[in-house]
């Protein structure tokens, strides 16, 4: 029925989730679990690719090690999500919106749909904000990305990504280019991480939006838009230099199609950012 694939490296988060796994699928519900040991021998697009190779059944949940699963006879609730021929993809978490921009999954609250407990050394809490069983997206959360053995062969992760990050995005929204992926909110998971917006983050998600125009959204509201681009230039200069070079290449994914008042905070910020690269070049001579 469903082959649980997992690209591994920590022994204490895998037994843990293995054991959970068999006292919460549900008793009956054929599946395996595949390891993909890996403690940065390969991508993980590589990694859920040869996982994917192997599996027997024709459902497929590309999984997180460090999670536990809350909802008891998770197993069938899962499948009765694909009972229509336009699904796609089945997460815990995702985004109907892409902006222009590069930009993480939680661009904006209205547009976020997510069931899921997150922990840290901060403790633990339970973010929730769907608003029906199923929720229309684009965008799947890699921390639980479940599909049909026959979409997934052809469309794969993708091998051009290197490292761990962005191969969830680039692969929910070439799915979603013709079919329908979704989150929902009847199988709880918690993670053990929230993740961390690093360089590698941020290059990856730049080379997917360089490869994927996205242009199922129509009308792009300004002020998303804007926090969206603002966003993405604060991390971009947070790792690359201050100069025009650079400015030009983060116009590349600047959303033209503004009201005046959002141009003109962008165009504020990119001056206050001259004058800083100025201040610096004066210091340096």
């Amino acid at each position: 029925m469903l082959s649980i694939i997992i690209s591994s490296y920590q022994p204490h988060y895998y037994n843990q989730l293995v054991k959970n796994i068999a006292e919460t699928i549900g008793d009956g519900f054929s599946y395996e679990i595949i390891q993909i040991w890996n403690p940065n021998l390969m991508s993980i697009t590589k990694a859920y690719n040869d996982g994917a190779e192997k599996a027997q059944f024709d459902y497929l949940l590309f999984l997180h090690e460090d999670v536990l699963f809350h909802t008891q006879n998770w197993g069938e609730k899962l499948i009765s999500h694909f009972n229509s021929p336009e699904v796609g993809i089945i997460g815990v978490s995702g985004s109907n919106y892409v902006p222009i921009a590069p930009s993480s999954w939680t661009v904006s609250d209205e547009y976020h749909f997510i069931n899921i407990l997150e922990t840290d050394d901060k403790g633990t809490t339970h973010t929730k904000s769907t608003k029906h069983n199923k929720n229309k997206v684009f965008g799947v959360d890699g921390v639980f990305q479940a599909v049909k053995k026959n979409i997934f062969e052809t469309y794969k992760y993708n091998f051009d990504l290197e490292g761990f990050h962005g191969y969830d995005l680039d692969f929910s929204l070439r799915v979603s280019n013709t079919q329908q992926n979704y989150t929902v909110d009847n199988i709880l998971i918690e993670h053990f991480s929230r993740g961390n917006l690093t360089k590698l983050w941020l290059d990856a998600n730049i080379k997917i939006r360089e490869n994927i125009k996205f242009n199922k959204i129509k009308n792009r509201p300004s002020e998303i838009e804007r926090k969206a681009f603002l966003s993405f230039i604060y991390k971009y200069f947070e790792y690359y230099p201050i100069n025009i070079k650079n400015f030009f290449f983060t116009f590349s994914f600047y959303p033209y199609n503004l009201k005046l008042k959002d141009h003109i905070i962008i165009l504020k910020k990119y001056y206050s950012y001259l004058r800083y690269s100025s201040t610096l070049n004066k210091k340096n001579k």
